[in-house]
């Protein structure tokens, strides 16, 4: 420990007692410091397992007891320390990874205060057993009460462990605050996964109470790792993402919009090989999956941010996990292009699994509530025989194909009702197109999985589709949401939409708080082809509404614009608020679950869907479209 200056002026507490100003013993200072860098056992963990990583070791293994509270051991086969430097690795401050102020922001290493090992043995029971690879033999030494004793000669294979025993055991209180032993070693697992996921090179064991909890074989795939790590069914519905813009490389995984959770648990972010929650990263990955999720639902995604350590400062936080970035909008940019770009060009349609019933489950991810076709959670498999029973059984003349490669036989718009529009006069069928600025197609390729044969609808409310692997069920509202979103939102982008003056005004009463909200997002509204103006003291008109909503009440999509608007607040910038008028406005205008639609109809929809981004999903993030292969049908039956 290094010589302090000590001020021997006293001063005065609250009581009034006088107190000399005096240098902390060595011990309190490290378990002062032990208080920010060792919250629970799962820190240390985080510790030990950084050095072993920073020590170059491609096989590590650790040995739990009592989740951490009689026992944390960690062991490499890294470069280990040479008997000389070994006691150095225990004293405060010392440290191997950094040697001025500049290393502090060019930061290479996991770990580098060089406080951690001397903290940890200040509140526990340490012994460290290390060897060189070109030394003979290996040295042990102890630490009790941050004292060090001297390193004596011992057999061991080149590398470093490290036991850690009897955790707090000297600050009881600490000690009190810890939970259960399964709570400890769940904070653990996640702590060991943590460095697992960024480094597939190293092999990883974690065993608790002498049973092997998780043990990864060292891998050069990314993807295995991560399958191995958060489960194998993860395999199949990881979207691979590799993107650089602005020196940021963005690489990793992107979870199918199906395998969205209640919580952002499963989200990994890696900024260069460090686990870190950024609040700005964790914000660019929830607005990529915008529509393509349900609002109160969470996204599963690994990624990798790979840029400059100048660019950014770890040291901000004890544990490391918070970054200070010297142009955070410019990452957050990055990060939101490469995942929207890749979902975009992704078939995001989820695959109802239909395993056998006896399977056991091999993901640890829990089952999600209300989301179909995540792969991790068992279908309900006599509603997958009876959908499938009653496409084949169908009968009615309803039946048709739509030939592979051929255009729609009728052009969608986003217009939802196929009857008399009071407004306009007019009539037509629910997706005949505008005259004026007709949609943009695309022929349906041959060659497409997606492209469909026979379809027919069932109770009103799903179209059931052959596809030339299998078969489709989808969500005709949901569907419709989906192509009516797009559709207004391409025109919006392309500038304000055009808007129909009404015959007679809507009128629609108004608080001052509805007024204020109104008065807010009035230029959007404009742009949208909306406008609004006063009527009298206590309440509004809607003079023009946008014409590609033709079959919705004025009246009623105005007021349930309101009761959102004044449910969200001020917290929605413009982009954001876009979307949500978007979302309500292709909600109230798509077809309805119960509406009937002709053959025509349904070969027009079934073809949009070919055309249209996001089609997997409507705006709200709910599936639209249901997959079965052949593979699928033939398990079932039992052919296979």
């Amino acid at each position: 420990m290094s010589e302090r200056t000590t001020t021997v002026s006293e001063s005065s507490t609250p009581s009034g007692q006088r107190r000399t100003i005096h240098v902390l013993p060595e011990a309190l200072i490290n378990k002062i410091a032990a208080g920010e860098v060792v919250e629970r056992p799962a820190s240390v963990v985080k510790e030990l397992l950084e050095n072993a990583i920073d020590a170059g070791a491609t096989v590590i293994n650790i040995a739990i007891e009592d989740g951490g509270r009689t026992l944390i051991r960690v062991a490499d086969n890294g470069c280990g320390i040479s008997p000389e430097e070994a006691p150095l690795a225990f004293a405060q401050h010392a440290t191997s990874k950094i040697e001025s102020t500049e290393d502090l922001f060019a930061i290479h290493t996991m770990g580098f205060r060089g406080e951690a090992l001397a903290s940890i043995a200040s509140v526990s029971h340490a012994t460290m057993v290390t060897r060189t690879h070109d030394r003979p033999q290996a040295v042990r030494l102890e630490v009790r009460d941050s004292v060090i004793s001297p390193a004596v000669p011992c057999a061991a294979a080149p590398g470093t462990s490290i036991e850690v025993r009897d955790l707090f055991y000297s600050v009881p209180a600490r000690r009190k605050f810890m939970r259960t032993d399964a709570t400890e070693f769940g904070h653990i697992h996640e702590m060991v996964l943590r460095s697992a996921l960024p480094n597939p090179q190293v092999a990883i064991t974690l065993a608790h109470n002498g049973k092997n909890v998780l043990e990864l074989p060292a891998t050069s795939d990314a993807q295995v790792r991560v399958s191995e790590a958060l489960g194998r069914e993860l395999h199949e519905q990881l979207i691979p993402i590799d993107f650089a813009e602005r020196d940021v490389r963005i690489h990793g995984f992107a979870g199918q919009p199906a395998l969205a959770r209640p919580t952002a648990k499963y989200q990994y972010i890696f900024l260069n090989g460090r686990f870190i929650r950024e609040r700005s990263l964790l914000h660019a990955l929830k607005e990529a999956y915008r529509g393509l999720i349900e609002p109160a639902s969470q996204p599963v995604a690994i990624l990798f941010v790979e840029m400059d350590p100048a660019g950014f400062d770890v040291n901000v936080h004890p544990q490391k996990t918070e970054v200070r970035f010297r142009d955070s909008g410019s990452v957050y940019r990055v990060l939101l292009a490469a995942l929207r770009e890749k979902l975009l060009a992704s078939d995001l349609t989820p695959q109802v699994r239909t395993a056998n019933r006896f399977d056991a489950p091999t993901s640890p991810l829990p089952p999600s509530s209300g989301t179909a076709g995540s792969g991790l959670s068992r279908p309900d498999v006599s509603e997958t025989r009876q959908i499938i029973a009653d496409f084949f059984k169908q009968t009615t003349p309803m039946q048709t194909r739509i030939a592979f490669g051929a255009e729609p036989s009728v052009p969608l718009s986003p217009a939802p009702l196929a009857a008399e529009d009071s407004r306009t006069g007019t009539q037509g069928s629910e997706f005949a197109a505008p005259a004026a600025e007709p949609a943009a197609t695309e022929p349906i390729h041959a060659d497409d999985p997606a492209a469909f044969g026979r379809f027919v609808q069932l109770h009103n409310t799903y179209l059931v589709a052959e596809t030339p692997d299998g078969m489709v069920i989808v969500d005709q509202h949901a569907l419709h949401e989906r192509i009516i979103y797009e559709e207004l939102f391409a025109r919006a982008t392309r500038g304000p939409l055009e808007g129909q003056r009404l015959l007679i005004p809507e009128v629609l009463p108004i608080t001052p708080r509805q007024r204020a909200a109104l008065d807010a997002v009035q230029p959007l509204l404009l742009d949208l082809g909306m406008e609004v103006t006063e009527f009298d003291a206590q309440s509004v008109a809607v003079q023009t509404f946008p014409s590609l909503l033709s079959k919705v009440s004025p009246r009623e999509f105005l007021r349930d614009l309101l009761d959102k608007l004044l449910e969200l607040g001020s917290k929605l910038n413009r982009e954001e608020l876009l979307h949500e008028v978007l979302d309500m406005a292709s909600c109230k205008a798509a077809v309805k679950a119960g509406y009937p639609l002709s053959q025509e109809e349904i070969a027009a929809l079934l073809a949009r869907k070919q055309q249209v981004d996001r089609s997997s999903n409507c705006p709200h993030g709910r599936p639209t479209t249901l997959r079965l292969s052949i593979g699928d049908l033939e398990r079932q039956f039992k052919r296979k």
